[in-house]
């Protein structure tokens, strides 16, 4: 009995000791390329297992002990580790790399295939969702008529519903054509722009859908990108940036 009680009064002094050390720290999660925050990567401290994720702006918040082993993960991105230190700053700053994928489109021309069956698969999803496509063709035999436009199905509250949600779906797949085309890193590869100064220039000179479509090589972006870079420098030189 004495010796079950030793054990329990050191077992409880070691976890005493090893809360007294742990801390929290706060610190943010960034791309290593742009400097621009990491949404929703995953930090876990392998000690305690405990597991944050970060916010929009790619802040954590974590608790952990000298020399707790800290793994930094994000979808697109390599893995990273960290030994935490009481040497550290209040507030720390993790850094990590894009993933082989995502660098695809900053020196090469290729990925392309992927984005066209991630669009694929997207198309698939979003039919099943919302049942069959509408179509303007009764297929339906009417007599003396064959196939004929059935023109007030278009007229239904349901089928402009349907078109409503096409239109949304479409614009949302331009949007992901313009971000596979115009990613932030390759944008930061070729500019050296970073951080706040790459978001105001994508904000102002990220080019348009039907711009992209007619422009598919990897020199026409890179003479684009040279030709707004130079514009944006003038800018906010001269104080016009807006």
């Amino acid at each position: 009995m004495f010796r079950q009680f030793a054990f329990a009064l050191m077992l409880l002094f070691l976890v005493t000791a090893t809360n007294a050390q742990q801390r929290m720290v706060g610190g943010y999660l960034r791309d290593s390329l742009t400097q621009l925050p990491i949404r929703g990567g995953t930090l876990t401290n392998a000690a305690t297992k405990q597991r944050v994720q970060t916010d929009s702006r790619g802040f954590f918040v974590l608790r952990a002990a000298p020399n707790d082993l800290i793994y930094a993960r994000a979808p697109k991105y390599k893995q990273d580790t960290l030994r935490y230190s009481a040497l550290f700053a209040d507030t720390i700053t993790i850094l990590l790399a894009p993933a082989a994928i995502v660098l695809q489109n900053v020196t090469v021309e290729s990925g392309y295939a992927q984005y066209q069956m991630d669009s694929f698969s997207r198309r698939a999803e979003f039919e099943e969702a919302r049942g069959y496509p509408l179509t303007a063709v009764d297929r339906s035999r009417h007599e003396g008529f064959g196939l004929v436009i059935n023109l007030d199905r278009f007229f239904k509250k349901k089928y402009r519903g349907k078109k409503a949600a096409e239109r949304m779906f479409n614009n949302m797949e331009k949007q992901a054509y313009i971000d596979h085309r115009f990613p932030p890193q390759m944008v930061a590869f070729y500019t050296g722009l970073k951080d706040g100064e790459l978001l105001d220039f994508m904000r102002q000179y990220t080019p348009s859908y039907e711009w992209l479509r007619q422009h598919p090589s990897r020199e026409e972006m890179v003479g684009y990108l040279s030709v707004q870079l130079r514009a944006y420098r003038k800018s906010k030189a001269t104080g016009t940036l807006k």
